[in-house]
């Protein structure tokens, strides 16, 4: 019976420490991250870069998820974004603000890493036509929205932030793993029709 207590508390504290894993957490800027390191061994570096670049130019409209910053030399590229965050009532759920990102993928040899973080919280309101816009002018960062959005609320956005963070990140995975498709820049070719 003691291996048996044993065992499940084992299990349970495994499943505790996989969840963390995989969650929002602070760094050291005491911002909210996402973060993750993915060993792609016996892929180089430009391998890795054009498709993280590929990734940043077609896997989300620009309006979603753009690139702002790319540095070859040291293996970086950092991009902003942002996505729809909603809590559910007992019968819907509506958008309830959007939350904007950034994004950077550092690479070396056989592996990169991701994250998102300075998460902004834009809260939704209905407008004249019954529609939802963003409130002009209000900009939460979600470290310092206790006391600016209810407890639940905030848990929901939180619940929203990692979700969409997970989705984009899988997202990347999948572009990591194929061959990118940029177009290669290829000179023009002059003929001369003097010489035949």
């Amino acid at each position: 019976m003691k291996k048996l207590t044993a065992v499940l508390v084992f299990i349970l504290f495994a499943g505790a420490a996989f969840a963390q894993k995989d969650s929002l957490a602070l760094d050291e800027n005491n911002k909210y991250i996402y973060y993750q390191v993915v060993q792609q061994p016996g892929l180089a570096v430009d391998t890795l870069f054009n498709r993280a670049l590929y990734f940043f130019k077609t896997a989300y409209p620009k309006s979603a998820l753009q690139l702002d910053a790319v540095d070859k030399d040291k293996g970086t590229l950092t991009g902003s974004g942002s996505f729809l965050v909603s809590k559910k009532s007992l019968l819907t759920s509506h958008e309830d603000g959007s939350v904007t990102f950034t994004m950077r993928i550092d690479i070396k040899d056989g592996k990169y890493r991701y994250w998102l973080t300075d998460f902004v919280f834009n809260p939704y309101q209905r407008n004249r036509y019954n529609a939802y816009e963003s409130v002009p002018g209000i900009f939460i960062p979600l470290e310092k929205a206790e006391g600016k959005i209810e407890k639940k609320d905030l848990t929901a956005y939180l619940n929203g932030v990692l979700t969409s963070s997970r989705k984009i990140g899988d997202k990347l995975k999948e572009y990591m793993l194929k061959v990118s498709s940029l177009k290669k820049n290829i000179g023009v070719k002059k003929i001369s029709t003097k010489d035949w």
